[in-house]
Order: C-alpha cells, then sequence, then structure tokens
C-alpha cells in the first residue's frame, strides 16, 4: 500500500523554523494474484492477473489442488512480468514449465499428480457437491517442474465448482436403470441427454452436474460394476438403455420429443447403438468412440452385435503401468469382423464424432472416418467431425486437467535441460536427462545433438534398449541405471571413448558385446541377472577394467550366501585385473607377499 508523507508544515513549525521531516520514497506496492471468478463452475475460464511485480521479473506460477482421497496434483509455469510489473496470463505467454504460450487455463488443464504420488493419476471428482479447491502461487524466479521453486510473493484460492445453486441430484432405481439424475432449476422442460464413460465402469457424474448447469436434464448411466448391475462387460443387452431412454423421455421436466447421447470410450460405441436401433435417442455425440461393436456382445431382442476382442499380445505396458492398446483390438474393416459393425445408416438422427489424433487405446481418428465413410455410402451427410491434433483418448470438459501417459522423448527432455541450465545441450559436456515425468522409453535420434557431452546421465526412465549413440565421439561416462534394458547391444558406437558405464539395476543376463569396451574403467552392474561364471568372465575380456560393482546378481547372491566360497577370491579369479570389487579394494596375493618382506 502506498504510503502518504505530510508535506505541509505547521505554522508553529514554520516560525520556528524547524525544517520538515525528509520525505520518504514511497514503497513498491506488494505483490498480489488476483483470480475471477474466486468461485465458479469447473468448465468456465478464469482471469488471472499479477501485480507489483519489477519490470521484466521472472516468477513462477503454480497451481495445487488435492483430490478427494488427498492426492497431490500440481502444475507450473514460467513468465515474466511487463515494463508495469504486471501479468495478465489471458495475454502474456509462458516461457517454460508444464506448458508454453499464452494459456489462460493452462494451470487449471496441466494439472498433474505430484512428484510423490503415483503418476498418471487423473484429477477428477468423486462427489459433485464438492468444490475443487486450487492454490495459486507466485515464486520468485524460474523453477522447472519438479524442483524446489523459489520463496512464494503471493497467493490466492480458487473453487472450482461442478454443480450450481439450483441444480437438483436425484438417485435413480427406476426398474432396472440405475444412476443420478440432475435437473437444471426451473419449471423446465429441459432437453435430455444421457451420459456414459468407458470401461473404468461405475458411476461417473461430475460431466452430467455441469451439463445441467447448463440447461440441460442429464441422466448419468453407468452399465456396469455399479450396485447390482454387471460386475464386467461380459455381454450388453440393449434394452436396459432402452428403458433408460424411455425414462428420461416421459420424465416430466424433459422436452421432447426425443432425447440425446454423449458418450466416451465404450460409452460413445454403446450411444451410437441407442441412436441405431432407439427411436426415442436423436442425437449423439461420440467421443473416441469405435463404429463397431467392441469386448462384449449386445444383445437387442433376437439380434446379436458380437464384439471385436483385443489381441493381449499386441499390448504392450511400459514399467510404469501404461498400457498401450492401440494396435490391440482386431481390426474393423477385416471382413470376418463385419457382423460387429454398427449400421448406423439406419439412424434417422445427428452424429456429432469427436476424436483425440493422439489416442493411444485405439485409433478413434480412423474408426471416425470408418463411420463417415458408412454413412455417406448410404447417402447420409447427418453428421459431423471434431478432430484435435495432439489430443488423446479422454476429451472432457474444457480445462478439465488431463492424465498424460505419453512418454517424455529425448527432444522433450533436452529442452527441459536447456531451460534450468541456460546452455545448449549440443555444446554441454555434461547432460542429465534422469527421472523424467513421465519417463523417456526410447533413446531417440535427438540424442545425436550432443555431439560434445562426455557425461551423460539417462538413470530412472523406462528405456528398454541402448541406442543412437553414434554421434557421441567424447563420451566417457554413460549412466543407464534404473531402467528396463536387456542386453548391452548399442554400445559398440561409443567402445572407443568409454571408460565408465553405470548400469545397475536392470534385467541384463547376458554380457555379449561388452568385449569391444576396450577403455571401459569402471563398470556399475549391481542388481541385474546374471547368473553364471560363463558370462562374467566375458568381463576378462576388458583391458582397462579395474573397478566392478556386481552385488546383486544372482551369480553373487549364491557365492555371498555360501559360507565355503569367498565372492571376492573366486570372482577376482576370473577377472584378475581388477582392483576394486564391489567397493572393496582387491590385494592380490603377490602384493601381500612383497607386504610381508
Amino acid at each position: 500500500m502506498w504510503r502518504a508523507v505530510a508535506a505541509v508544515s505547521s505554522p508553529v513549525r514554520a516560525l520556528c523554523r524547524v525544517s520538515p521531516p525528509p520525505l520518504r520514497s514511497p514503497r513498491r506496492r506488494a505483490v498480489s494474484v488476483a483470480v475471477s471468478p474466486a468461485a465458479g463452475l469447473a468448465d468456465e475460464r478464469v482471469e488471472t492477473r499479477v501485480a507489483g511485480l519489477g519490470p521484466g521479473q521472472a516468477v513462477t506460477l503454480r497451481a495445487v489442488a488435492a483430490d478427494q482421497s488427498g492426492c497431490m496434483f500440481q502444475s507450473c509455469a514460467h513468465y515474466l512480468a511487463d515494463s508495469r510489473g504486471e501479468l495478465h496470463l489471458g495475454t502474456d505467454a509462458s516461457h517454460g514449465g508444464d506448458y508454453t504460450g499464452v494459456e489462460p487455463m493452462g494451470l487449471f488443464w496441466s494439472l498433474a499428480p505430484a512428484g510423490m504420488e503415483r503418476p498418471y493419476q487423473r484429477l477428477a471428482p468423486r462427489s459433485t457437491g464438492i468444490p475443487m479447491k486450487v492454490e495459486l502461487l507466485v515464486h520468485q524466479g524460474h523453477s522447472p517442474p519438479g524442483t524446489i521453486p523459489g520463496p512464494v510473493v503471493a497467493k490466492a484460492e480458487v473453487e472450482r465448482w461442478f454443480t450450481a445453486p439450483g441444480v437438483r441430484r436425484i438417485r435413480l432405481k427406476e426398474g432396472g436403470v440405475r444412476g443420478s439424475l440432475f435437473l437444471p432449476p426451473g419449471d423446465g422442460p429441459f432437453p435430455g441427454v444421457i451420459d456414459m464413460y468407458g470401461d473404468e465402469g461405475g458411476l461417473i457424474e461430475f460431466r452430467s452436474s455441469l451439463l445441467a448447469t447448463h440447461g440441460f436434464a442429464a441422466l448419468s448411466l453407468p452399465y456396469f460394476d455399479f450396485e447390482d448391475l454387471p460386475k464386467v462387460m461380459k455381454e450388453f443387452k440393449l434394452e436396459y438403455f432402452e428403458e433408460a431412454a424411455r425414462f428420461l423421455q416421459r420424465h416430466p421436466k424433459v422436452k421432447g420429443p426425443g432425447v440425446g447421447v454423449i458418450g466416451t470410450g465404450k460409452g460413445a460405441e454403446l450411444g451410437l447403438s441407442m441412436i441405431t436401433f432407439l427411436p426415442e435417442v436423436v442425437a449423439a455425440v461420440c467421443i473416441s468412440g469405435c463404429s463397431s461393436n467392441t469386448v462384449a456382445d449386445l444383445h437387442y431382442g433376437e439380434m446379436t452385435l458380437p464384439g471385436l476382442r483385443f489381441d493381449m499380445n499386441k499390448v504392450s505396458v511400459s514399467d510404469a503401468g501404461v498400457f498401450d492398446t492401440f494396435e490391440a483390438l482386431d481390426d474393423p474393416t477385416n471382413p470376418a469382423n463385419s457382423p460387429c459393425t454398427i449400421p448406423i445408416e439406419k439412424a434417422e438422427g445427428h452424429f456429432l464424432l469427436v476424436v483425440g489424433e493422439d489416442d493411444r487405446m485405439w485409433k478413434s481418428s480412423l474408426y471416425a472416418q470408418l463411420a463417415i465413410g458408412r454413412l455417406r455410402q448410404h447417402g447420409k451427410e447427418n453428421f459431423e467431425l471434431l478432430s484435435y491434433p495432439g489430443a488423446g483418448h479422454r476429451i472432457d470438459p474444457p480445462s478439465t486437467p488431463f492424465c498424460q501417459a505419453k512418454a517424455t522423448t529425448i527432444k522433450e527432455a533436452l529442452a527441459k535441460w536447456e531451460e534450468k541450465n541456460g546452455q545448449k545441450a549440443s555444446e554441454a559436456k555434461e547432460v542429465k536427462l534422469y527421472g523424467q515425468i513421465p519417463p523417456v522409453e526410447k533413446m531417440d535420434e535427438s540424442l545425436s545433438t550432443l555431439v560434445n557431452c562426455e557425461k551423460l546421465s539417462l538413470s530412472t526412465n523406462c528405456i528398454e534398449r541402448i541406442a543412437n549413440l553414434n554421434s557421441l565421439k567424447n563420451l566417457r561416462i554413460l549412466s543407464l541405471g534404473r531402467n528396463n534394458i536387456k542386453n548391452l547391444n548399442g554400445l559398440e558406437a561409443v567402445a572407443d571413448t568409454l571408460e565408465e558405464l553405470w548400469i545397475s539395476y536392470n534385467f541384463i543376463e547376458k554380457l555379449r558385446g561388452i568385449r569391444v569396451m576396450k577403455k571401459l574403467k569402471v563398470l556399475y552392474m549391481s542388481n541385474n541377472l546374471v547368473k553364471d561364471w560363463a558370462e562374467f568372465v566375458r568381463l576378462a575380456e576388458l583391458p582397462l577394467l579395474e573397478d566392478l560393482v556386481f552385488v546383486g546378481n544372482p551369480l553373487q547372491e549364491k557365492y555371498a550366501s555360501d559360507q565355503k566360497n569367498n565372492w571376492i577370491e573366486e570372482a577376482t579369479k576370473r577377472v584378475p585385473k581388477l582392483k576394486k570389487l564391489d567397493g572393496i579394494l582387491v590385494i592380490k596375493q603377490e602384493e601381500e607377499e612383497e607386504g610381508a618382506n
């Protein structure tokens, strides 16, 4: 707050010729952050402004929130104040952090599990009656994601609500129908919509509640793993969804003549079947759906649509437990799978197809094109397509935090490193890319830029294969500990320079190929899977190897547990040039004899 200083002396003071106190320079006002509205709907944009900074001052804006189980989520972005010491996230660009560019809601949609939490979780409300509280903090300086930020200079709290005053939530148990009906305030009637999610099962209400705040009578409809519904997706009867459509259509607060359906994933696919076979359904929003029936057979009267199956041999799983099922679903264009196709050309209503072009759950972009092709083949144009580059499988209401399950590329990791260190990676002698979130899974061709690198760390990621080291002609130390590496193929590219290899906590069983490492002096490969001497003796082919850490391999554990054998003695017999083994100096017999003399 500005201070006013009295500048006029009293008459008495003037007569006594007493000089007035000197004027004080006004203090710079305190830093403040203002968010408007401080409480509002979760799908509405907020305005975020920071004032009281120095011109051009660097700050990190950070958002912190917790879900209803206490799991912590956070995001951050780097900004520079303008000439007045102010920021406006609606017009000013982020220069780094979890996103770049002008993103007014970036701090909200980029919220991700904090470093101590299990990765790849989604911040989604379990109860629509409780707001998501987000604390916005302004920190001095630019702090990269995952590091300790600078001092806090201002903060504010925001409430993100999933319902509005007057919206009513009614739990349903009407006949066989289960779920929750959300009604807007007022007498209505309102357009009706059935809301379904995918194969996570259960009752998911937050989208229905938001739809009700925008004037829809929304029925959140579970279809398995809820109350007395089937526990798993084994088979479905369309009559259940027909009963739900008729209930909603006939509700006194719902205006006709028909109702709509919005679905994501499996829910979108069921929505296509509903608009195709049920006259009560006249519009369908299909988000990341398939144009064929999948997984579970769908029955309607005497008709059955069999489900396309997943080939589990084509499912890849990262070390963090992320499933990539992109190639796993049976090909819907295969004539043998034509009975699974949903005959959407029979529908009289309108389709809105929404897809993310980077969907790795399945090929939703392809499935949307198949649906469009089928409609056009029958002379129909009753559809609209929204296709989003870079988006994944789950497309939720605006500003909903997404669940990032995409690996960090080397290019992205290098960009983060350059931002943190203020140096071009191509000029650096040491580059640390360890512990990336999400983890690095592939040593890709971007490594070729590290032409001056002498020490490279890629430990604590999810790398499965050593590759793309050909351009690292100066590399002396390579750290690859705590990855998923199964063999040493790829090291030959740096055989002429590499002096130290740190590769503990991987899955290496065989040491074939290590003989080319003629300059290697230090090898740390504890806690791998080497189990026999035939592999261990390959280390004797390394002429300069003097320091070896091998503890935790099955071979070492076997000898360490057997009191009749001395691991150090047995190992050094086979690799006699070692000077240090598992951190212990190796004393040769001849050295002992010389010492005695």
